[in-house]
């Protein structure tokens, strides 16, 4: 049990590591409102409370 509560918060920490920074972006040339994009993984998010921590779901990227 131990080394569940050691192993999973590296895990988690390695993953988020992974994924960002992220940083809240819009497009609103385009009708897109707030979104977080994620520099390590390129990939973009929900912005659920505007600071992208914690992110939401994963959606397409504006183009």
């Amino acid at each position: 049990m131990k080394f569940t509560s050691v192993l999973l918060p590296l895990v988690l920490a390695t993953l988020a590591l992974a994924q960002g920074p992220c940083y809240n972006q819009a497009d609103p040339d385009h009708g897109i409102g707030n979104y977080c994009y994620c520099e390590g993984n390129g990939l973009c998010y929900v912005d659920t409370n505007g600071l992208c921590n914690p992110l939401g779901n994963e959606i397409p990227c504006p183009e």
